[in-house]
Formats: structure tokens, C-alpha cells, sequence
């Protein structure tokens, strides 16, 4: 599946998911569209939990 993006040079394109995680950590893209709406990046943004850390930090309420 390709994933539209705009560049850091504003540039647009296309990249597959696993060259989404790879721009979006070296900091090569701008945003990028996810379900009909555009994402932009930024330093305060969550995507996908990439830090690895728990998202989330309250009590856990879904059932087990």
C-alpha cells in the first residue's frame, strides 16, 4: 500500500509503510495522509507509538 506524503522540501509523493517509518525518523517528511485526513510530523505528535513507550499512562480500563 502506498501512503501519500509531502516532503520537507514541499515536495509530494508516495512511500510504502515501512519507507513511512524510515522518513518519519530521519525527519524527511512533512506530514503524510492516514485515513482521508493528512497527519503533519512534529516533535509533539504520536505516531504509532514510535518511541516504544506506553502511549497511555492511566489506569487500564478495557476488560481482559
Amino acid at each position: 500500500m502506498k501512503i501519500p506524503v509531502i516532503f520537507i522540501d514541499g515536495t509530494m509523493g508516495v512511500v510504502s509503510a515501512d519507507e513511512l517509518d524510515s522518513y518519519i525518523e530521519k525527519r524527511r517528511i512533512l506530514s503524510f495522509r492516514r485515513t482521508g485526513t493528512w497527519v503533519r510530523v512534529t516533535d509533539k505528535d504520536s505516531l504509532r507509538g514510535a518511541s516504544g513507550k506506553k502511549m497511555f499512562e492511566g489506569k487500564e480500563r478495557r476488560k481482559t
